[in-house]
């Protein structure tokens, strides 16, 4: 194709000014030279971002054929929503199996399907934004008002699950749900949004409602939750209990405090929640998130502080969440606190 590194520069620099992160954004755009034409093709869900590079390769006297899909895909029509049904749901960086995970998502949690390719991955977007690729078996599907109405509670109480377990009419146990794992409460008994029902046979449910009385958004409640997370392996990419890594453990804590952050550590620290910080270690305050950074690279690290010195987190150096002093003297500690880069107050108290 004549042009090529011309054209593959140019849908570069396109995608660097509309697209800047994949990880909230989709611009998978390709050209291929179909006789005199430059035909564009794959997916994005910023069209201003197609009609500004086919303007662009217009301009550069090339016959552009625009056949890019708009995300949302138009064809699913009005399933454009689903909740996770599954306890635990992987989120993947790419439809096929093994591939690496991303994320996370649990029981009752709405994400918006942007593409559904034939083999049964749904490209979604995320409560928090994030995008990524879920197997259809994971979700359970179907329009708006469907799914507002489970997260609005239309239909029943919304409630929220701090580790219940959830048995069927004859004791077996039907679900173990994970903090955060989002139910349905109406007529006597506690419903999954594929329709099965049971009852809590151990662990605790909070209405969603309740959510600020028993996680107020104040600091010291903050520390006390995480401190509920102590021990929890730690996960790439996990959001659980059953392994977690750092800023999927700083979201789910946050989350039950009335907080919503994003899924990485370098987006919470460019949330316009809170505020901004300074370094020093005696004025941090519990429920402060403190970052860190090696070098001159980005934001790879988050930790909840506990008062002063002390944080929480979920470290790969600690195989898990743990409590360290960054003026301490174990070799992560002082490792960290090199590390330590900004800080963010999220809780007016």
């Amino acid at each position: 194709m004549n042009g090529r590194s011309t054209i593959d520069s140019t849908i570069e620099s396109v995608r660097r000014q509309y697209v800047p992160d994949f990880r909230s954004g989709v611009f998978d755009v390709v050209a291929e030279q179909n006789g005199p034409d430059v035909v564009l093709r794959g997916q994005s869900t910023h069209p201003e971002a197609v009609t500004a590079l086919v303007s662009l390769l217009r301009e550069q006297g090339m016959n552009t054929v625009d056949e890019v899909l708009r995300l949302p895909d138009p064809t699913l029509g009005v399933v454009r929503f689903a909740l996770v049904r599954a306890a635990v749901t992987p989120v993947y960086a790419e439809p096929r199996l093994p591939a690496p995970q991303i994320s996370q998502l649990v029981l009752g949690m709405r994400v918006e399907l942007l593409a559904r390719r034939p083999d049964d991955w749904f490209r979604i977007r995320g409560e928090d934004g994030y995008i990524g690729w879920v197997y259809a078996g994971y979700l359970q599907v179907g329009d708006d008002a469907w799914a507002f109405a489970w997260e609005r509670g239309t239909n029943g109480e919304s409630v929220v699950s701090l580790g219940a377990q959830l048995v069927d009419a004859d004791g077996s146990v039907l679900m173990r749900l994970p903090w955060g794992a989002r139910l349905s409460r109406h007529s006597g008994a506690f419903h999954l949004p594929d329709g099965r029902s049971g009852v809590v046979a151990n662990g605790d449910v909070v209405d969603i409602d309740r959510l600020g009385d028993w996680f107020p958004p104040r600091g010291e409640s903050v520390a006390r939750t995480a401190r509920r997370w102590f021990g929890a392996p730690y996960l790439w990419s996990g959001v659980t209990l059953n392994g977690v890594d750092c800023s999927g453990f700083t979201q789910a804590v946050m989350w039950m405090h009335g907080i919503a952050l994003p899924r990485d550590s370098d987006l919470q620290a460019r949330t316009a929640t809170g505020f901004a910080l300074g370094l020093e270690l005696d004025q941090l305050r519990a429920g402060d998130l403190l970052f860190f950074a090696e070098g001159d690279a980005r934001i790879s690290h988050v930790a909840i502080s506990l008062g002063g010195p002390l944080i929480i987190h979920s470290a790969l150096g600690n195989g898990g969440v743990r409590i360290n002093d960054l003026a301490g003297e174990l070799p992560l500690e002082k490792r960290l606190c090199e590390m330590f880069v900004s800080a963010r107050r999220m809780l007016a108290d």
